[in-house]
């Protein structure tokens, strides 16, 4: 089996213990937690369309530390995902 080695700058799709799945520019990994930066998380609207919403609406941080004690996994996204997710969060105005 090849496993999907992710790498610092990936955008990995995360499955939270809470049943929710994330999305994030992968900064760095280790034993203990999961740094991300620009965490969004995978929504369905009423009519029953994904998007994307940011992980944390209060606070001015692009960064997050996440425990691994509330991940089940993470693996690199689907290419037409990562590039969604990219248009969303980028800070170039088009």
């Amino acid at each position: 089996m090849l496993l999907d080695i992710t790498k610092q700058g990936d955008v990995v799709s995360v499955r939270l213990s809470t049943g929710e799945e994330m999305l994030g520019t992968l900064v760095k990994d280790n034993i203990t937690s999961l740094e991300l930066s620009k965490p969004m998380i995978v929504a369905r609207s009423p009519d029953g369309n994904m998007g994307l919403i940011p992980f944390m609406v209060t606070t001015n941080s692009e960064k997050y530390t996440i425990s691994t004690a509330h991940i089940l996994a993470y693996a690199k996204t689907q290419e037409e995902i990562a590039k969604l997710y990219s248009e969303q969060t980028s800070s170039i105005l088009r």
